[in-house]
């Protein structure tokens, strides 16, 4: 029987795509993964895994160019942040197609951070690129997500390794 993992990815910027390496190293020493939480690149890496898109992801990964790179900054002049992170987002889409959080192949959580009250945000249902966008918006250089009233930035501005968004169970390991 194999031993059941859940999962927490925390942020870290680019250095979140070591979790891949993580992901990849628990699967082949025969963990299961039952559930993943996750915020800002640990949100992204979570995600796309949980949606079932992680092979190709981190292919798309490999073959990034500088330019490539370059070309995905979508820049705006605001106070709020300098870039919107849309662009990258919608390479992803691109790949996986619309996905929404409740019906990925694993549970998923993202967590964000609501500025205009300072509580953490848990996305656990709804539109998977909607979640990240809010997840790995870094005050200042990310522009924030405004609706309804909210500010949503990263959820590592209250709760960088969201620890408390799995349900642990006898057995399982965290």
């Amino acid at each position: 029987m194999k031993k059941k993992v859940r999962l927490v990815l925390g942020s870290g910027g680019a250095r979140g795509i070591a979790h891949i390496g993580v992901i990849n190293m628990l699967e082949r020493d025969g963990y299961e993964i039952c559930e993943v939480a996750g915020c800002s690149m640990g949100a992204v890496v979570g995600g796309i895994y949980c949606a079932g898109y992680l092979e190709p992801y981190t292919e798309w990964l490999r073959t990034l160019t500088r330019k490539d790179v370059f070309t995905l900054m979508d820049f705006t002049f605001t106070t709020k942040g300098f870039l919107k992170g849309e662009k990258v987002l919608g390479k992803i889409m691109e790949m996986t197609g619309e996905q929404h959080i409740e019906n990925l192949k694993i549970p998923f959580t993202a967590v964000a951070t609501d500025m205009m009250t300072m509580e953490e945000v848990h996305f656990s249902k709804g539109n998977l690129f909607d979640a990240l966008r809010a997840s790995i918006a870094i005050p200042g250089v990310f522009t924030p997500v405004i609706e309804n009233g909210t500010v949503l930035v990263d959820g590592g501005v209250l709760n960088p390794v969201p620890l408390n968004l799995v349900r642990r169970q006898e057995g399982d390991l965290v």
